[in-house]
């Protein structure tokens, strides 16, 4: 991935102003321009209400000169940063750079016929916080692979299947004794209902940028009800979408989490992220704690769309 297309939502206006973020997943999520071609005939997709809606949390909790960390009752100061890294000896190189800053937490990439870089990455790092993502990768047929992994000291796997494949998390857990995540299968606010229902894996992985920052608060409390675990999971977003996830990452109850700044991996973004001994400091100020930086909008700006018509659409 080279480019990245999001839409940064502004709600309100003058000096009081909320911001949320659109950033559909290549491949995954439905393109930003058919999200506008749709708002303009009047249609909210689930991307556009997600950030209408973190816009709008921010623009109350502003109002109310606290910031949003505060008003879900975090107190804690910063996050660890979770590196995500690739597959081979590039994984390895990666996750030695990030250790260099003060990092200890990683979440590697495996696929079937790619699980032996996770080995060599625990060689280097043995006290690392690691644990491994398959993005849905494994079948039942090849599920054995993940036995080199079984004494790793992982602490989680995130999506190695469906969430709803009975069959191959089966076959996961006979080899592989750590907690299941379920991320891909977790797109709206009725599969996190599936999800839990079913009890399958063990854990959901909440992105507020699909659920909203509302509905990634419904689906925290839903996951905690039924005894599960959480964590918190971005984009690849702004840091005004990354400031949600960041939130949630600081909640008392959050396994561990991705977090990171958003100008790791974007050529420029919307405000600095402050780091701190290998943690994201979390903004203090009202709301997500900042106003992006108009001179970046303008600078990466592709057009402007009015979306004040969909008001009577919204709750």
């Amino acid at each position: 991935m080279s480019v990245r297309h999001i839409g940064l939502v502004a709600l309100g206006e003058g000096e009081s102003i909320g911001w949320g973020e659109a950033s559909p997943y290549p491949s995954q999520d439905e393109p930003l321009e058919d999200v506008l071609i749709r708002a303009h005939e009047g249609v909210v997709g689930d991307l556009l209400s997600a950030a209408i809606d973190e816009a709008a949390n921010d623009l109350a909790i502003r109002r109310h000169e606290v910031s949003v960390a505060t008003s879900v009752g975090s107190d804690h100061r910063s996050v660890p940063i979770s590196v995500a890294v690739g597959m081979g000896e590039s994984a390895v190189a990666a996750t030695d750079s990030a250790a260099s800053q003060g990092i200890t937490r990683f979440k590697v990439k495996v696929a079937p016929g790619s699980i032996g870089h996770v080995s060599a990455i625990r060689a280097r790092h043995p006290d690392a916080v690691i644990g491994i993502d398959a993005n849905g990768s494994f079948s039942e047929s090849d599920a054995d692979e993940l036995i080199t992994a079984g004494d790793l000291n992982l602490a989680y796997i995130e999506e190695p299947c469906s969430a709803h494949d009975a069959a191959t998390l089966h076959a996961v857990r006979e080899v592989l004794d750590v907690p299941v995540f379920a991320d891909e299968s977790v797109r709206s606010g009725e599969d996190v209902s599936r999800v839990v229902d079913r009890r399958l894996v063990d854990g959901v992985v909440i992105k507020p940028g699909r659920l909203g920052f509302t509905g990634a608060l419904d689906a925290i409390a839903a996951v905690e009800r039924a005894g599960m675990r959480w964590r918190a999971s971005g984009l690849l977003e702004s840091s005004v979408g990354r400031a949600y996830t960041n939130v949630l990452a600081s909640m008392p109850n959050a396994f561990v989490s991705d977090v990171a700044p958003a100008d790791w991996f974007l050529e420029a973004d919307v405000t600095s992220t402050l780091v701190e001994n290998g943690s994201v400091v979390l903004p203090t100020g009202p709301g997500i704690g900042f106003n992006p930086d108009p001179a970046v909008i303008e600078r990466y700006l592709v057009a402007r769309h009015d979306l004040s018509h969909l008001t009577g659409q919204l709750t």
